[in-house]
């Protein structure tokens, strides 16, 4: 089983407009602690192989959230906005992986107090080639 997430994290910092923004804070399921700059999180939150009758097709689906975090509304979906623009549609090699789509399914915000940050997530499914 391929694991895209180094693939989809390099792709995304691949973008000028998004490495601009956050240097190399894109990180998976989570900001470390101490780290107080506009982020990206990605996490994978569903996802499964497909089969068919003679088993396994080699194709899967999954489910990630990206989330843009940023001390404003604003530059949250700003940056949300970035990450859609470069994934949303994407078809093709992502590093060693080959994807098939990458397709935006919904978005919420909130605002985190703790960590004073405001969120702009948004969910997508991208389908690809295990093998």
């Amino acid at each position: 089983m391929i694991d895209i997430r180094p693939s989809l994290r390099t792709y995304l910092l691949d973008s000028a407009p998004i490495a601009a923004v956050v240097g190399a804070r894109v990180y998976p399921s989570r900001i470390p602690q101490g780290v107080t700059g506009t982020s990206i999180v990605y996490t994978r939150i569903s996802g499964g192989g497909d089969y068919h009758l003679q088993g396994l097709s080699g194709f899967a689906r999954h489910r990630y959230q990206i989330d843009a975090w940023a001390k404003t509304i604003n530059e949250a979906a700003s940056l949300a906005d970035f990450i859609r623009d470069r994934i949303d549609g994407f078809r093709g090699s992502m590093g060693a992986v080959t994807v098939h789509g990458i397709f935006f399914l919904d978005q919420r915000e909130d605002y985190d107090e703790e960590a004073n940050l405001h969120r702009v997530g948004r969910d997508y499914f991208i389908d690809f080639s295990e093998q």
